[in-house]
């Protein structure tokens, strides 16, 4: 549906999952069957789900890539997905209409092995986490400027979210912006946050939907192994994060 949100404290209008984005985090096992059913809450336009990753052996009517495998859902019509997860890993969904993924239409599948089955690596705790690079115009501007003559390009993006999640300085805007577009207090703003426990292995399964940014993902101080991509194990191998000092400039 249609929401005014401030993902980093500027408010502008987005499209959400159940009043949420990143909509939320589908849990399943290897041989599951997901049935995900769909309502176009949206009063102008079609929407499609497509399942990032997923094969889709037998089921290719539920790809989600509209044109393709499928109409597109109309407004107020309902869609009802259902497909098997064969593989564990670490997966994604998105909108796969007009610039819809960049408006918010996106969230996390995380495929755990059947009862009794143990992966190649040891962990304690599992997190999701979706990287994402954040426009303050609307995608319908975006859109509008892409398709027009002369080509309007949509330059570099103001925030980079984490799990939906980023922080613009409003006061350094120019020109200036009205606290009721953009304010730093906003309580919906805060950074992402997570608690860890000292000495526990942590499974970050790390996305990212950016719609031009290339991104790196670092935690200070802290090595990572690499284990898994696309859902197939890899020969684990460490990421090494080195500390640097910002050069001076002299004046």
């Amino acid at each position: 549906m249609y929401e005014y949100k401030s993902p980093d404290c500027y408010k502008k209008l987005v499209i959400t999952i159940n009043g949420r984005t990143p909509g939320p985090t589908i849990l399943a096992k290897q041989n599951d069957t997901v049935i995900v059913e769909v309502k176009n809450s949206l009063l102008t336009e079609n929407t499609a789900i497509h399942w990032h990753g997923i094969r889709q052996i037998g089921t290719p009517w539920f790809d989600g890539t509209e044109g393709v495998t499928q109409r597109p859902i109309l407004p107020g019509d309902t869609f009802v997905y259902k497909f098997v997860v064969d593989r564990p890993g670490t997966y994604l969904y998105h909108a796969h209409y007009g610039m819809q993924r960049e408006a918010g239409i996106y969230g996390s599948i995380r495929v755990a092995l059947p009862d009794g089955e143990s992966e190649p690596f040891a962990y304690d705790y599992d997190r999701s986490i979706i990287l994402t690079d954040w426009y303050h115009k609307s995608t319908y501007e975006q859109a509008a400027g892409l398709s027009s003559i002369p080509f309007q390009w949509v330059g570099e993006p103001q925030s980079l979210l984490i799990q939906g999640k980023g922080r613009f300085d409003c006061s350094a805007a120019n020109p200036p912006l009205k606290a009721d577009v953009c304010n730093n207090t906003n309580p919906e703003c805060s950074l992402y946050s997570t608690t860890v426990v000292p000495g526990k292995t942590y499974r970050l399964r790390i996305s990212s939907l950016s719609a031009l940014s290339a991104l790196s993902f670092q935690i200070e101080g802290h090595n990572m192994t690499v284990v898994e991509a696309d859902g197939h194990y890899v020969e684990p191998f460490v990421v090494r994060i080195y500390s640097y000092t910002p050069a001076r400039h002299a004046n």
